[in-house]
């Protein structure tokens, strides 16, 4: 359930900025709400629940960024009949306001539906996590004359 809460809202969130800057292309509402269910559904499988829990927020609103410009801009060819510069421009305008929205909406993730207040991401860190031991030095010959006393 509550992964159905957080698809639904990642749903709204996308679609309330593909009606946005969608519409002003005359793409009729049916066509982006289906854009934005097909868009939805892999970003949110492989971003939030994949990417994100790995990576963190950064690594995962770059994907998205990446993500929704390549598909933004096929759709756009798909249905909409204007020039590749301008199908160009639109995806890459769309894509920055879903990024700024979903850096939005993986804070929500983090508090509401995973109910921890920061993930920890040293496992899947990105840099090397180079330890330190520390330890008591032992001198082996000392400890052998004390037993042949």
């Amino acid at each position: 359930m509550k992964h159905l809460k957080a698809f639904a809202i990642k749903f709204g969130m996308v679609a309330i900025v593909l009606l946005s800057t969608l519409t002003l292309f005359e793409v009729p509402v049916s066509v982006i709400l289906t854009t934005t269910l097909v868009l939805t559904i892999p970003a949110y499988l492989l971003g939030d629940l994949f990417i994100y829990p790995r990576f963190g927020n950064l690594v995962a609103s770059i994907m998205d960024f990446a993500f929704f410009t390549a598909a933004v801009w096929l759709f756009m060819a798909m249905f909409v009949a204007t020039t590749p510069t301008t199908n160009a421009i639109n995806a890459f305008f769309t894509a920055i306001f879903v990024t700024f929205v979903e850096a939005l909406y993986h804070a929500f993730y983090i508090s509401k539906i995973t109910n921890r207040e920061q993930e920890n991401t040293e496992a899947y860190s990105l840099r090397p996590q180079f330890g330190t031991e520390f330890s008591e030095e032992v001198d082996v010959k000392s400890s052998i004359d004390k037993k042949k006393r």
